[in-house]
This record gives C-alpha cells, sequence and structure tokens, in this order.
C-alpha cells in the first residue's frame, strides 16, 4: 500500500498557530510536539510528554511504564534503534483525533519514517490514548500494523 503526498503531513507544515488556543491546547497539538521531541532523538525532550504511569504496547510485548526511569529508558532503546537506521524525520498518514471525553483523546494513524537520505525506512500504524493532566499527556502508546484504508 502507498500513500500519496496529499496523504501525509509533515510534522513542520502543521504547527499551530499562536494565539489559537484551541488548538495550542488540544490533544493533537501535545501530539505532534512529542513527534517533533522524538525527531531529536533525545529522550529528555520526549519524557514530559508521558503521563506517569503509562502504558507501551508493541507487537513483542506490553510494557507498563510506572516511572520516569522507566521511560526514559524504553525511550533511549527506541531512540538508539533509530539511529541505527539513520533516521531523520516522521511523517503522519491519515491522522484521526478522537475526543472520548473532555479530558480523553485517542490520536491514530500510520507513522512513516525517513532517513537522513530521504528514504522511507518504516511504516508503522499508532494508536496513542491522552488524558489532559494540566497538559495533554500520552497514558498508552499502542504500535501496531498499519490500518488498512
Amino acid at each position: 500500500m502507498s500513500f500519496g503526498p496529499s496523504q501525509l503531513q509533515t510534522i513542520e507544515n502543521v504547527r499551530p498557530q499562536k494565539g489559537d488556543d484551541q488548538v495550542t491546547d488540544g490533544p493533537e497539538s501535545a501530539f505532534r510536539a512529542y513527534l517533533q521531541a522524538i525527531e531529536t532523538l533525545d529522550p529528555e525532550k520526549a519524557l514530559p510528554f508521558y503521563h506517569l504511569p503509562s502504558m507501551f504496547i508493541a507487537p513483542h510485548g506490553v510494557f507498563p511504564v510506572p516511572d520516569t526511569n522507566t521511560a526514559r529508558a524504553l525511550l533511549s532503546q527506541f531512540m538508539e534503534q533509530l539511529r541505527g537506521q539513520s533516521y531523520r524525520r516522521t511523517e503522519v498518514a491519515d491522522l484521526t483525533v478522537r475526543n472520548l471525553s473532555p479530558d480523553l483523546a485517542s490520536c491514530a494513524g500510520t507513522f512513516v519514517r525517513f532517513n537522513a537520505s530521504g528514504k522511507e525506512i518504516a511504516r508503522v500504524g499508532f494508536t496513542y490514548t491522552m488524558r489532559r493532566a494540566g497538559s495533554w499527556k500520552i497514558v498508552v502508546a499502542a504500535v501496531h500494523d498499519p490500518v488498512a484504508a
């Protein structure tokens, strides 16, 4: 399955506009800011986006994240894998954001990852549940096969 350019959104091109509190303070804005933090490959930049405790679900297992040290270790391992692929950036295909309640939302779609030479290196489906606890934070991060459109 392939996606055309119109279905992909680069993180940089969809930054929220200043002064638009509804966009800036919403789950989608927080999700996109999290992706920008991931692109730095610095675990410390991504840590503030996680609600603790939280949970990470992947095809190879379920990982409870009870504290900052566990979150840091999981993020460090993930970012090291990305470095090994010469990772550079992520685009998002078919993003769907659903408000489940005033303080709970889900963000789902497909991550399309690219290396430093611009070659696609991975397509990964995702479903993130986010909770507003002062700011929007990831409570459950699930990665899975991309969902067929």
